[in-house]
Protein backbone atom coordinates (compact mmCIF):
# COMPACT_ATOMS: atom_id res chain seq x y z
CA UNK A 1 0.00 0.00 0.00
CA UNK A 2 2.71 2.41 0.89
CA UNK A 3 4.36 2.42 -2.55
CA UNK A 4 1.64 4.51 -3.66
CA UNK A 5 2.09 6.90 -1.45
CA UNK A 6 5.59 7.22 -2.74
CA UNK A 7 5.05 6.95 -6.40
CA UNK A 8 2.45 10.03 -5.78
CA UNK A 9 4.64 12.13 -3.83
CA UNK A 10 7.30 11.94 -6.28
CA UNK A 11 5.03 12.50 -9.47
CA UNK A 12 3.85 15.52 -7.44
CA UNK A 13 7.53 16.71 -6.47
CA UNK A 14 8.52 16.23 -10.14
CA UNK A 15 5.51 18.23 -11.57
CA UNK A 16 6.31 21.12 -8.80
CA UNK A 17 9.72 21.50 -10.41
CA UNK A 18 8.99 20.50 -14.04
CA UNK A 19 6.14 22.83 -15.18
CA UNK A 20 6.64 26.42 -16.25
CA UNK A 21 6.06 29.75 -14.14
CA UNK A 22 2.89 30.44 -16.23
CA UNK A 23 1.16 26.71 -15.01
CA UNK A 24 2.56 27.18 -11.29
CA UNK A 25 0.50 30.96 -11.48
CA UNK A 26 -2.61 29.45 -12.41
CA UNK A 27 -4.52 29.77 -9.02
CA UNK A 28 -5.28 27.08 -6.74
CA UNK A 29 -8.53 26.37 -5.05
CA UNK A 30 -8.81 27.13 -1.24
CA UNK A 31 -6.45 24.25 0.51
CA UNK A 32 -6.79 23.25 4.37
CA UNK A 33 -3.31 22.92 6.02
CA UNK A 34 -2.56 18.91 5.84
CA UNK A 35 -4.51 18.65 2.59
CA UNK A 36 -3.55 17.70 -0.72
CA UNK A 37 -4.07 18.81 -4.72
CA UNK A 38 -2.55 17.53 -7.46
CA UNK A 39 -2.43 19.07 -11.13
CA UNK A 40 -4.24 17.01 -14.10
CA UNK A 41 -2.56 18.90 -16.64
CA UNK A 42 -4.86 21.58 -16.45
CA UNK A 43 -5.60 22.64 -13.21
CA UNK A 44 -4.95 22.22 -9.56
CA UNK A 45 -7.67 20.22 -7.91
CA UNK A 46 -7.91 18.97 -4.28
CA UNK A 47 -7.68 15.31 -3.15
CA UNK A 48 -10.74 14.93 -1.05
CA UNK A 49 -9.86 13.86 2.54
CA UNK A 50 -11.02 10.39 4.21
CA UNK A 51 -12.44 10.10 6.94
CA UNK A 52 -12.75 6.61 8.07
CA UNK A 53 -15.05 5.41 11.28
CA UNK A 54 -13.08 2.27 11.78
CA UNK A 55 -10.45 0.94 13.01
CA UNK A 56 -9.11 0.55 8.93
CA UNK A 57 -6.71 2.63 7.96
CA UNK A 58 -7.27 4.04 4.37
CA UNK A 59 -4.32 4.23 1.42
CA UNK A 60 -3.78 6.42 -1.16
CA UNK A 61 -4.37 4.65 -4.85
CA UNK A 62 -4.52 6.40 -8.38
CA UNK A 63 -7.69 5.26 -9.36
CA UNK A 64 -8.80 6.38 -13.29
CA UNK A 65 -5.68 8.92 -13.20
CA UNK A 66 -7.30 10.52 -9.69
CA UNK A 67 -5.74 10.31 -6.17
CA UNK A 68 -8.22 8.86 -4.33
CA UNK A 69 -8.22 8.13 -0.47
CA UNK A 70 -9.75 4.49 -0.14
CA UNK A 71 -10.45 1.07 2.16
CA UNK A 72 -9.19 -1.58 -0.01
CA UNK A 73 -9.21 -0.72 -4.03
CA UNK A 74 -10.47 1.24 -6.57
CA UNK A 75 -14.21 1.08 -6.65
CA UNK A 76 -14.35 -1.46 -9.94
CA UNK A 77 -10.32 -2.23 -9.94
CA UNK A 78 -10.73 -5.99 -9.46
CA UNK A 79 -13.44 -8.35 -8.83
CA UNK A 80 -15.20 -9.13 -5.75
CA UNK A 81 -17.04 -12.83 -4.85
CA UNK A 82 -19.59 -13.25 -2.67
CA UNK A 83 -19.31 -12.95 1.13
CA UNK A 84 -16.26 -11.04 0.85
CA UNK A 85 -15.80 -7.71 2.33
CA UNK A 86 -16.89 -4.35 -0.34
CA UNK A 87 -15.40 -1.48 -1.43
CA UNK A 88 -17.17 0.01 1.54
CA UNK A 89 -16.74 -2.36 4.12
CA UNK A 90 -19.46 -4.04 4.06
CA UNK A 91 -20.21 -7.76 2.88
CA UNK A 92 -20.73 -8.47 -0.83
CA UNK A 93 -23.96 -10.40 -1.15
CA UNK A 94 -24.43 -9.72 -4.95
CA UNK A 95 -22.64 -9.23 -7.95
CA UNK A 96 -22.37 -8.41 -11.50
CA UNK A 97 -19.85 -7.90 -14.66
CA UNK A 98 -17.67 -10.49 -13.42
CA UNK A 99 -17.63 -9.10 -9.83
CA UNK A 100 -16.42 -6.18 -10.78
CA UNK A 101 -19.97 -4.73 -9.90
CA UNK A 102 -22.61 -5.61 -7.12
CA UNK A 103 -24.08 -4.76 -4.37
CA UNK A 104 -23.08 -4.65 -0.40
CA UNK A 105 -24.64 -4.87 2.62
CA UNK A 106 -23.62 -2.80 5.95
CA UNK A 107 -22.32 -5.02 8.71
CA UNK A 108 -24.91 -4.42 10.99
CA UNK A 109 -28.71 -4.12 11.83
CA UNK A 110 -30.57 -0.51 11.35
CA UNK A 111 -31.84 0.65 14.79
CA UNK A 112 -35.29 -1.29 14.64
CA UNK A 113 -38.33 1.02 13.40
CA UNK A 114 -41.83 1.40 11.50
CA UNK A 115 -41.71 1.60 7.90
CA UNK A 116 -43.84 4.33 8.72
CA UNK A 117 -46.00 6.37 5.85
CA UNK A 118 -49.30 4.63 7.12
CA UNK A 119 -52.41 5.00 4.94
CA UNK A 120 -50.56 6.49 1.90
CA UNK A 121 -49.86 4.95 -0.77
CA UNK A 122 -46.59 5.39 -2.64
CA UNK A 123 -46.96 3.71 -6.43
CA UNK A 124 -43.34 4.84 -6.91
CA UNK A 125 -41.83 2.75 -4.29
CA UNK A 126 -43.32 -0.45 -5.62
CA UNK A 127 -40.62 -2.11 -7.06
CA UNK A 128 -39.66 -5.71 -6.33
CA UNK A 129 -36.77 -6.29 -8.69
CA UNK A 130 -32.60 -6.01 -7.86
CA UNK A 131 -31.32 -2.87 -8.60
CA UNK A 132 -35.14 -1.01 -7.39
CA UNK A 133 -33.98 -0.40 -3.97
CA UNK A 134 -32.44 2.75 -4.18
CA UNK A 135 -35.57 4.07 -6.47
CA UNK A 136 -37.62 2.85 -4.01
CA UNK A 137 -36.22 4.60 -0.91
CA UNK A 138 -36.15 7.74 -2.01
CA UNK A 139 -39.58 7.87 -3.47
CA UNK A 140 -40.55 6.85 0.45
CA UNK A 141 -38.28 10.02 1.61
CA UNK A 142 -40.36 12.22 -0.64
CA UNK A 143 -43.81 11.04 -0.59
CA UNK A 144 -43.45 10.95 3.78
CA UNK A 145 -40.79 12.16 5.08
CA UNK A 146 -41.12 10.52 8.46
CA UNK A 147 -38.21 10.47 10.50
CA UNK A 148 -38.32 7.70 12.35
CA UNK A 149 -39.23 5.89 9.53
CA UNK A 150 -36.59 2.63 8.30
CA UNK A 151 -36.29 4.27 4.82
CA UNK A 152 -34.86 7.88 6.73
CA UNK A 153 -32.69 5.45 8.84
CA UNK A 154 -30.96 4.07 5.53
CA UNK A 155 -30.62 6.80 3.78
CA UNK A 156 -29.25 8.93 6.66
CA UNK A 157 -27.00 5.48 7.24
CA UNK A 158 -22.78 6.08 7.14
CA UNK A 159 -20.14 3.63 7.35
CA UNK A 160 -16.48 4.17 6.56
CA UNK A 161 -16.78 7.44 4.89
CA UNK A 162 -19.85 5.78 2.67
CA UNK A 163 -23.21 7.85 2.81
CA UNK A 164 -25.16 5.91 -0.45
CA UNK A 165 -26.69 3.72 1.69
CA UNK A 166 -30.63 2.80 0.92
CA UNK A 167 -33.19 0.43 1.98
CA UNK A 168 -33.39 -2.99 0.15
CA UNK A 169 -35.69 -4.22 -2.68
CA UNK A 170 -37.89 -7.18 -1.53
CA UNK A 171 -35.58 -8.95 -4.17
CA UNK A 172 -32.54 -7.47 -3.00
CA UNK A 173 -33.73 -8.41 0.39
CA UNK A 174 -33.89 -12.02 -0.54
CA UNK A 175 -30.61 -12.00 -1.77
CA UNK A 176 -29.44 -11.23 1.37
CA UNK A 177 -31.30 -14.00 2.95
CA UNK A 178 -29.81 -16.84 0.30
CA UNK A 179 -26.15 -15.40 0.12
CA UNK A 180 -24.93 -14.10 2.72
CA UNK A 181 -28.04 -14.74 5.41
CA UNK A 182 -29.52 -18.04 7.37
CA UNK A 183 -29.96 -19.23 4.15
CA UNK A 184 -26.66 -19.53 2.48
CA UNK A 185 -24.77 -22.27 2.04
CA UNK A 186 -21.93 -23.33 4.39
CA UNK A 187 -19.08 -21.71 4.72
CA UNK A 188 -21.42 -18.77 4.05
CA UNK A 189 -24.38 -19.19 6.29
CA UNK A 190 -25.01 -16.23 8.14
CA UNK A 191 -21.73 -14.48 7.62
CA UNK A 192 -23.79 -11.18 7.62
CA UNK A 193 -25.12 -11.76 11.25
CA UNK A 194 -28.71 -11.52 10.68
CA UNK A 195 -31.13 -12.01 13.40
CA UNK A 196 -33.03 -15.33 12.55
CA UNK A 197 -35.58 -14.60 15.18
CA UNK A 198 -37.23 -11.84 13.09
CA UNK A 199 -38.40 -10.08 10.10
CA UNK A 200 -36.37 -8.16 7.77
CA UNK A 201 -37.64 -4.81 6.18
CA UNK A 202 -38.07 -4.21 1.85
CA UNK A 203 -38.33 -1.27 0.45
CA UNK A 204 -41.18 -2.19 -1.36
CA UNK A 205 -44.67 -1.03 -0.59
CA UNK A 206 -47.47 -3.57 -1.44
CA UNK A 207 -50.48 -0.49 -0.70
CA UNK A 208 -51.26 2.05 1.83
CA UNK A 209 -50.71 0.17 4.99
CA UNK A 210 -48.27 -2.39 4.50
CA UNK A 211 -44.65 -3.49 2.70
CA UNK A 212 -42.96 -6.41 1.96
CA UNK A 213 -40.90 -7.96 4.68
CA UNK A 214 -38.88 -11.35 5.31
CA UNK A 215 -38.42 -13.71 7.70
CA UNK A 216 -34.87 -14.37 8.22
CA UNK A 217 -35.95 -17.78 9.93
CA UNK A 218 -37.56 -19.38 6.82
CA UNK A 219 -37.19 -17.06 4.04
CA UNK A 220 -41.06 -16.87 4.42
CA UNK A 221 -41.97 -13.40 2.79
CA UNK A 222 -44.95 -11.45 4.61
CA UNK A 223 -47.22 -8.23 3.89
CA UNK A 224 -45.77 -6.13 7.11
CA UNK A 225 -48.39 -3.14 8.98
CA UNK A 226 -46.31 -0.51 8.16
CA UNK A 227 -46.43 0.62 11.74
CA UNK A 228 -45.22 -2.53 13.21
CA UNK A 229 -41.18 -2.10 14.49
CA UNK A 230 -38.55 -4.42 12.92
CA UNK A 231 -35.14 -4.89 11.74
CA UNK A 232 -33.70 -3.62 8.59
CA UNK A 233 -30.06 -3.90 6.66
CA UNK A 234 -29.24 -1.22 4.86
CA UNK A 235 -27.23 -1.46 1.52
CA UNK A 236 -25.72 0.12 -1.06
CA UNK A 237 -24.64 -0.25 -5.30
CA UNK A 238 -20.82 -0.25 -5.94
Amino acid sequence: MHHYKLILLIILLCTELLISPALMAKSKPPIKAGAMQFWNGKEWLNIPTFVSHSNIEPSLHLCEGIPTWVLYSCPGSSPYEIGETGPAGGRVFYITDGGLHGLEAAPVDLPIRVWGCEGKAIKTAAGLAIGTGSANTKAVITACDQADGVAKQADNYYFNGYEDWYLPSKDELTELYNNIGPNATAPLTNIGNFSDTTYYWSSSEIGPNHAWTLFFGNGAETFGPKMTPSNARAIRAF
